[in-house]
């Protein structure tokens, strides 16, 4: 009776497995996910629309973008080295194009997105080393990601240059002929590479057996993400406390390793999967440990870190290269967990205050425009034309100064350095509207220098300055100083234009120990 029952126990799993029917489109972006992206867009939904704004501004993203190949042969490095910049290149433009078409419905969009997926499918027959499984997790991840929402998005029976049964047939077989068979070959062999690699590969895995409808490969990706000996799987990747295995390395590397991660739950979660709550929310601690770190907070743990390869065990503090060079991978993660699951992730949400909207992925590593793609959030007020707005408690992005000046102090990003100067051009100030800027301190240096803040038409050629010093503030208390613009005259005597016109913020406090500004706002009137 026990072998019976077995057997119709395996026989029952074996049917449920068959059975399972996969949601298309379904990889990163399920058609809702569309549909939001494409509303929040005619909506003008701040901040979604900043990230819309880059991703338009894109040259891959132009329904004028010439191919770079097909090519039949395509490497990272070596003999076929000269493909993977066009080939990067092809991949992303055939995504943005899937995007904008969804976006915008202009049809040429979409027939740019089928000439790269029909040239590739067509041409491409061999993936080169070195490097190969990173090409084929990488550039094959936005390849296949287009080809998932033209799939069933841009049907023949819609539109005449539609995706086809023959487009299915050729595009399958390239990901299941050309890509598949290397990403296979890395999952077979000894654990060898840094983590980044084996979660690349292994959310390419994912994608292709959802592209294909295949359940088998699907249970196997997952079955990776939790259990493979390689640097790529979930435990073997964030420890207990965040910590990545890559830590030690570099930064680049540990936003590129915990991107894919994030990529491949979101994918299993269109298919009703929960792999970001794995491990008690690995992603998560992974994702906050990651930010705490490239802030410049100095109370995180670190250990030295045994990993599967025994290569990489020599690491003895964090990795001090692309320190606080945040890439555009945080919005996944954090409108998952804060917005879908209401959890915390405050030191990713001091980053998105940073770097929001985020903009283009590094090369194919991650898809990049997070803040539209990915954004549940409330529709936030748009800054008004003209209005300087810099809200810089946390976010200085544009602000040209040294990286290691902004230190967390008491939970706060403040300025320490000697010697504080920094500036932002290219702000739109309109100042017969807002005649009035306010600045506002969370921590005011004592001992600065006076007139900290001027204003400028350019600093590149003749420059003009309008200094405001503490005695000409019409209104002021213990953090907050209000200064008029009108009548203002510059180191020539020239009095302020009042129209609209591109200027350059200077602040300069001299030999300070450190400043913390909340903000610098024009206001209409004084307070």
């Amino acid at each position: 009776m026990k072998y019976v029952f077995l057997i119709i126990t395996m026989f029952a799993f074996s049917l449920t497995t068959i059975a399972r029917d996969f949601i298309h489109p379904g990889l990163l972006h399920s058609q809702e996910d569309l549909n939001r992206i494409r509303q929040m867009v005619e909506k003008d939904i701040h901040p979604a629309i900043g990230s819309y704004e880059l991703l338009k501004k894109t040259p891959g993203a132009s329904y004028d973008y010439m191919m770079k190949g097909p090519f039949e042969n395509i490497a990272r490095a070596g003999k076929y080295g000269y493909t993977k910049h066009p080939c990067e290149s092809d991949c992303n433009a055939a995504y943005y194009n899937a995007l904008m078409w969804n976006i915008t419905c202009d049809g040429r969009h979409a027939d740019k997105a089928m000439e790269i997926l029909r040239g590739y499918a067509r041409t491409l027959r061999k993936i080169h080393g070195p490097d190969d499984p990173l090409c084929a997790g990488l550039q094959g991840f936005m390849l296949i990601n287009a080809a998932e929402i033209m799939r069933y998005t841009y049907k023949r029976t819609g539109y005449a240059n539609g995706w086809t049964v023959e487009d299915t047939q050729q595009t399958e077989k390239m990901f299941r002929e050309v890509f598949l068979p290397i990403l296979t070959a890395f999952v077979e062999a000894k654990p060898y590479a840094n983590g980044n690699w084996g979660g690349s590969v292994n959310k390419m895995r994912m994608a292709i057996a959802l592209f294909s409808n295949d359940v088998d490969l699907y249970n196997q990706a997952v079955d990776f993400f939790y259990h493979s000996k390689d640097n790529g799987s979930l435990p073997n990747y964030i420890s207990e406390t965040g910590q990545l295995q890559e830590t030690g390395r570099d930064q680049a590397h540990c936003m590129l390793g915990v991107g894919v991660l994030a990529e491949l739950a979101e994918c299993a979660w269109k298919q009703g999967d929960d792999l970001y709550g794995a491990l008690y929310n690995r992603i998560l601690k992974g994702y906050e440990y990651l930010s705490k770190v490239n802030l410049g907070y100095s109370n995180v743990p670190f250990k030295v870190w045994k990993d599967a390869t025994g290569k990489y065990c020599n690491w003895q503090t964090v990795g001090k290269a692309s320190l606080g060079e945040f890439r555009a991978v945080f919005e996944i993660a954090y409108n998952h967990y804060v917005m879908r699951r209401g959890l915390e992730m405050p030191y990713t949400e001091k980053v998105l205050q940073r770097i929001r909207p985020e903009g283009a992925g590094w090369t194919c590593d991650n898809p990049g425009f997070g803040t539209l793609l990915f954004y549940l959030g409330e529709a936030q007020p748009l800054p008004f034309e003209g209005q300087i707005n810099e809200q810089l408690q946390y976010a200085w992005k544009g602000w040209k100064m040294e990286p290691p000046s902004l230190k967390p102090i008491k939970d706060e990003l403040l300025l320490v350095n000697s010697g504080i100067c920094m500036k932002k051009d290219k702000i739109l100030y309109d100042a017969a509207k807002y005649p009035y800027i306010k600045v506002t301190f969370n921590h005011y240096p004592k001992g600065c220098k006076d007139g900290w803040l001027k204003i400028c038409y350019s600093v590149n050629s003749a420059p003009e300055y309008w200094t405001f010093h503490e005695k000409d503030a019409v209104w002021k208390d213990k953090s907050t100083y209000v200064f008029s613009v009108k009548d203002m005259r510059s180191n020539n005597g020239t009095i302020f234009t009042e129209g609209k016109r591109q200027i350059t913020l200077l602040l300069d406090f001299g030999t300070v120990g450190r400043v913390g500004i909340k903000n610098i706002v024009s206001i209409t009137q004084k307070e």
